[in-house]
């Protein structure tokens, strides 16, 4: 059986109150490591969902961490969705301000699906996660915009299903990325 993993993280802005005082375009710029704490980070190995969600961020880093390297061996890609330029920086130096070890990795083995997809070009103005789902004919359960609110109002659950729920929208992007040999395209 083929070894990757799927990561997907969800972040929330550390000052809420001051957030939904910004029109949509400013709460933009509020989405970095130092104006947003990670909620929940999602892991998919082998059909499994791992979900750590902890309003405590470290704690939720140092479990993360700790799966993660139970379950990255030797040469395991590590998949995801507009990965390099969010996620994987994001949990970095969330890390880093929270003082927690990371498990080191090797940039090689991450696989960014919206890299492949675009062919290594600039980024679409449109290309969400959402928007490839749609065109492929997959559900949605809303868009990256609610965390936010639901982090508000504790809907712990809700955010637990959405994230499982795009877990589950990359793996089956990574199947069919590879079925079409998109994954193939090199960059050099």
């Amino acid at each position: 059986m083929e070894k990757y993993l799927i990561l997907d993280i969800e972040t929330c802005p550390i000052d809420l109150p001051e957030y939904e005082k910004l029109d949509e375009e400013e709460r933009k710029k509020l989405l970095n490591p130092i104006d947003c704490k990670i909620i929940a980070i999602g892991m998919r190995s082998q059909g499994e969902n791992n979900i750590f969600l902890d309003e405590d961020e470290k704690t939720m880093l140092i479990s993360f961490w700790e799966k993660f390297s139970e379950l990255r061996q030797s040469g395991t890609l590590i998949i995801g969705f507009n990965l390099l330029p969010f996620d994987i920086p994001f949990l970095i130096t969330r890390s880093f301000i929270n003082n927690v070890p990371i498990v080191p990795f090797t940039i090689k083995y991450v696989v960014d699906l919206r890299e492949k997809i675009t062919a290594y070009r600039h980024q679409p103005s449109r290309g969400t996660l959402k928007d490839f789902a749609a065109a492929m004919g997959l559900e949605n359960l809303g868009d990256g915009s609610q965390v936010p609110f639901l982090c508000k109002d504790k809907a712990w659950e809700k955010l637990k299903q959405y994230l499982q729920h795009d877990l589950v929208i990359t793996d089956t992007m990574y199947q069919r990325l590879k079925e079409l040999h998109i994954l193939d395209i090199q960059r050099y």
